[in-house]
């Protein structure tokens, strides 16, 4: 089959003039005549009749129309949405992280982003960062925001942002905020931490292993807002991103402990698929945050 051939005898139907077709196919009238004889000789029929106006379908062309017809309209369709796709007036992204850190990392640049183009939908899924690598592998999300380090050979890894962790208090404990303490000493206070499965977690289990000493958390919580309101009313030191409480420390709501240790910082990561490329919306997206972070530098 000559799918050529078939296009030309598609737009002819339509237009039921030679010189039409010829224009909309970007052809010449002889060469529109000639693929139309040469499909009539195949086909062993004729497929037109011609008159002082243009042409007309014969019965047997009406068939042919009716039968092709769907397949053209559907490559049609699919033209027209691949170029609403490249020109962003369509498309969907779906975008995996922590609910905190989708929070306050990744939903301002979302509202900045749909400012800009209004048509694309953005979903988000949450989840551990092991969830997010996960959801990343099986195609469920185009992109994940998660904390760094990880070791994946499968994912592109972009650097995103800089954060800090330290340890919080409430006012129960508002006597710590004259004093610094070792790691050792944080010891003898309930320590209030995410689960074990969570980055944060790892990075203060760290923390202590290279003092040599063993952190057990009192209680463990899920989320972001519950560390804070587990800080708030007392129930013991909090280790969290210092960037996700600086409304509460500068209200005076939670107390920055000082402690003798230097933390080092902590890196928040994009991921992508590394051997398939983003879809033109998600690109667009992934390059948005790019650019609102060096204007935020």
């Amino acid at each position: 089959m000559q799918l050529d051939l078939y296009r030309v005898f598609y737009v002819t139907a339509i237009e039921k003039n030679f010189s039409k077709a010829a224009k909309k196919l970007f052809i010449t009238q002889p060469s529109v005549s000639h693929a139309i004889k040469h499909l009539e000789e195949r086909l062993e029929i004729e497929l037109f009749v011609r008159t002082s106006r243009g042409v007309l379908l014969t019965n047997e062309g009406e068939i042919l129309f009716g039968y092709i017809s769907p397949a053209f309209g559907l490559i049609d369709n699919a033209e027209r949405k691949l170029s609403e796709l490249k020109n962003l007036k369509s498309g969907q992204v779906t975008i995996g992280g922590s609910d905190s850190t989708c929070k306050h990392f990744l939903l301002p640049h979302i509202q900045t982003f749909q400012d800009i183009y209004p048509e694309i939908q953005i979903k988000l899924q949450h989840g551990s960062t092991p969830q997010i690598v996960d959801k990343l592998k099986n195609g469920h999300i185009d992109i994940g925001i998660i904390h760094l380090p990880i070791d994946q050979n499968q994912i592109k890894l972009t650097e995103f942002l800089n954060i800090s962790s330290t340890f919080i208090v409430g006012k129960k404990y508002k006597d710590l905020a004259e004093k610094t303490l070792s790691l050792e000493e944080i010891l003898n206070y309930p320590i209030i931490s995410f689960s074990e499965k969570s980055s944060s977690r790892t990075f203060l289990n760290q923390l202590f292993q290279e003092q040599g000493l063993k952190v057990t958390p009192d209680i463990e919580v899920g989320s972001v807002e519950l560390l804070i309101e587990c800080a708030k009313i007392g129930m013991g030191i909090a280790f969290v991103t210092k960037e996700l409480v600086f409304k509460e420390l500068s209200e005076g709501e939670l107390i920055e402990v000082r402690f003798e240790e230097k933390l080092e910082n902590r890196k928040i990561g994009l991921i992508t698929k590394k051997e398939i490329p983003l879809s033109v919306a998600a690109n667009k997206f992934f390059e948005h945050l790019g650019e609102s972070r060096s204007r935020q530098c």
